[in-house]
């Protein structure tokens, strides 16, 4: 199809055409979408649950890390705010201050971080050790029952 594209240049505009709206429509339905994130702890770990968007957009069903790795959680309503200079990888896609879905690696020493975050205003943060991300961004439902949640567990 690409080959046919270079042969012919408006199927290279069409295929870019079909790009954008794709994109723009997943983007959309990202930040219309009600539920991103489910946070659920099962035994000693702590199981983040994607839908929609976020899943087709980071390329996982679920984020898992030990219950014992969390040092702290706390709630982020403004997240986009006060993100750095992250470099991205592999099923990670951002439009600065309007969405962020997938790994990225921080700036300077702070670590892998792992984003699903499409408005920012409902966004719980995990700051782990001993793991494979330093932090987990997301965006909930309801970031005060996540909070209340995990605050069982003594995090």
């Amino acid at each position: 199809m690409v080959l046919a594209a270079t042969k012919n240049p408006v199927l290279g505009y069409v295929l870019i055409a079909v790009l954008l709206v794709f994109w723009a429509g997943v983007i959309i339905w990202g930040r219309r979408a009600r539920t991103v994130c489910k946070v659920a702890v099962d035994r000693d770990s702590v199981v983040i649950s994607l839908f929609g968007p976020a899943r087709i957009l980071s390329l996982r069903k679920q984020v898992v890390f030990p219950l014992d790795s969390v040092t702290s959680v706390r709630l982020t309503p403004n997240v986009f705010s006060e993100q750095g200079t992250f470099s991205r990888r592999i099923g990670s896609w951002t439009i600065p201050t309007f969405f962020k879905v997938g790994s990225f690696r921080g700036a300077r020493d702070s670590g892998a971080t792992f984003w699903a975050c499409f408005t920012g205003e409902t966004a719980v943060t995990f700051e782990l050790t001993n793991n494979r991300y330093r932090w987990v961004v997301i965006d909930v439902d309801d970031p005060q029952a996540t909070y209340d949640l995990l605050q069982r567990y003594g995090l």
